[in-house]
């Protein structure tokens, strides 16, 4: 064959090809490339930092969704406790046994039992220094109620301060 030839079947081969391919139903006989993944599985791997809401580090794979979905978290537990007032402690003063006074402890009452005594110098320095212990071992102040009560006539007032922290794990 000629090269005018050649050149000429392969004119006539290039312009019934994209109608071969037509009639062919457009399936080519070499097999597609593999796809690339695409989404949010196709991504790296993120580690959260602990605390964060990572549960598990893990790559996600193209049939993720498929896995069964990981158990909700358990509601948070709470613990709490209450200071509902004052008692008063005889303390001696100095080396007398004649001379005494009367100390202030806040009294702490933790559910669903045990107490304690604060005490302080007065009411006011004794709920103070419950209020610190408490803050300094987690506990969260969510509540005050306060009472006035005016059957004697003095219209004194008492408050309970009631607090929560989560339960420790056990």
């Amino acid at each position: 064959m000629k090269a005018r030839d050649r050149a000429a079947a392969l004119a006539l081969a290039l312009a019934f090809a994209p109608a071969a391919y037509a009639n062919a139903g457009g399936q080519s006989q070499q097999p597609d490339p593999p796809r690339r993944p695409q989404g949010p599985a196709a991504g790296p791997v993120i580690k959260l930092p602990p605390g964060a809401g990572a549960t598990e580090a893990r790559a996600q794979t193209p049939g993720a969704k498929e896995e069964a979905a990981p158990a909700p978290p358990l509601p948070q537990k709470w613990e709490y406790c209450f200071i509902s007032g004052f008692r008063y402690h005889q303390k001696e003063r100095g080396f007398s046994l004649s001379s005494s006074t009367q100390r202030p402890a806040a009294y702490v009452r933790y559910l669903p039992e045990g107490s304690e005594e604060i005490e302080g110098a007065s009411e006011e320095e004794a709920l103070g220094n419950a209020l610190v212990k408490l803050g300094e071992d987690g506990w969260e102040l969510t509540a005050i109620q306060t009472n006035l009560h005016l059957e004697d006539g003095d219209g004194k007032a008492t408050s309970v301060h009631f607090f929560k922290r989560p339960k420790r794990q056990e």
